[in-house]
């Protein structure tokens, strides 16, 4: 026969807490009753987390270990190893890696590097893409770099450009035909 015993310690006695999964593998704002940091939505904390990569990419370690006190007052723990945040009620997130391409388009604009109309950013970006696809990478890192002086920076995984000034647009599929 088999003997159940009582738990140990009773359940709590508040409601369970739900936890949902966003986009980026970190989970959203928990429902219910929580430990203390829940206070903070997890935006605010995935702004915090990447502003500090940010500095850490950029070798400001002071402002970096600012945003981490920051972060440690809202109930967040970063471990830097495993490229993860956690919440003191719970909540997580994956760090980011920083943009490198973004940091090289902004250092530019804040310098004064003159801006791009939008036909000269889609020309170069396509021309880009076509030097991607046929191997030409020595050109491609060329086109990039050119971008990047002119304040204008590349995110291939959103497959978007985005300029210093706001602007963005699509990065398009490579023509085939025209890539032989």
């Amino acid at each position: 026969s088999v003997v159940r015993r009582a738990p140990a310690e009773p359940p709590p006695a508040h409601p369970p807490l739900s936890r949902h999964r966003n986009a980026e593998g970190g989970s959203t704002k928990r429902t219910g009753a929580g430990a203390g940091g829940g206070a903070t939505d997890d935006s605010t904390v995935r702004a915090l987390v990447a502003k500090r990569e940010q500095a850490r990419f950029s070798r400001d370690f002071d402002a970096a270990d600012r945003l981490r006190e920051q972060l440690a007052k809202l109930g967040v723990t970063l471990d830097d190893q495993a490229k993860t945040w956690r919440a003191a009620d719970g909540r997580s997130g994956s760090i980011t890696q920083v943009n490198v391409s973004e940091v090289h388009a902004q250092k530019a604009a804040k310098s004064g590097a003159a801006s791009l109309d939008d036909a000269e950013i889609n020309r170069l970006v396509r021309e880009r893409e076509q030097a991607r696809y046929t191997g030409d990478y020595k050109t491609a890192d060329r086109l990039r770099d050119q971008l990047e002086r002119h304040g204008v920076s590349l995110d291939v995984k959103e497959a978007k450009w985005l300029a210093a000034d706001g602007r963005w647009g699509q990065i398009p599929p490579v023509n085939i035909s025209a890539a032989h």
